[in-house]
């Protein structure tokens, strides 16, 4: 059983995953709330949709609660994906003409070296381990209604208990006032503490962590 899905069952039933069959419309939730910063989103909103549903599909769960209030991702190593895309690729490669394996290779270079990716993941790895090794990564957490994901979160974390530390990932906005403001509602509204700060790929990250 994986970390995310031991999580859940010690939930109590107050996390719950969200069928596959609805992470589409959740996707299109998510490229509508992030970035925070809208000039920040720089592609159209229908290639934003489709990056986060492959990112779900793929390496992050998406949980919420019985009545769909809430909408909370929660992220570990991606080891089963990357190793079932390294299996895909050795299978599928040989079979492909080489200017289309040399294209395919070049793309995914570009990507992971693009926006500083590669470098932003490397540095965010090196120091999760030092600061929360076992922790599950708070990737997203969007409220679908009023009041209601705060209290779900909370409830939802504090019936799981210390087994698993999570973690929660701020970058920084430009927005000083907007920055502190969801620090705040991390540290007093579900328990977390900061414990790091960090750059990656020159922009800074306030790592909090909920033991």
């Amino acid at each position: 059983m994986s970390r995310v899905h031991n999580v859940v069952a010690r939930s109590e039933g107050k996390l719950e995953f969200v069928p596959v069959s609805e992470l589409w419309s959740v996707s299109g939730v998510l490229a509508d709330t992030f970035p925070l910063d809208r000039e920040l989103a720089r592609a159209p909103r229908w290639a934003r949709q489709t990056s986060h549903w492959i990112r779900l599909v793929l390496v992050d769960r998406a949980v919420t609660d019985r009545d769909r209030t809430a909408v909370l991702t929660l992220s570990g190593t991606p080891w089963v994906p990357a190793v079932g895309a390294a299996i895909v690729a050795a299978v599928i490669a040989p079979l492909l003409p080489r200017w289309l394996r040399v294209a395919l290779f070049g793309g995914a270079v570009a990507w992971a070296l693009r926006d500083g990716r590669a470098s932003r993941f490397l540095t965010m790895r090196r120091e999760l381990g030092r600061v929360a090794p076992d922790g599950l990564i708070v990737a997203d957490f969007v409220a679908l209604a009023p009041g209601a994901g705060m209290r779900w979160v909370a409830d939802a974390l504090d019936s799981i208990g210390n087994e698993t530390p999570f973690v929660a990932l701020l970058p920084a906005s430009g927005d000083a006032r907007r920055d502190a403001a969801r620090e705040r509602l991390y540290v007093r509204g579900l328990g977390f503490e900061r414990v790091a700060e960090t750059a990656a790929a020159g922009q800074p990250v306030t790592i909090l962590v909920r033991n």
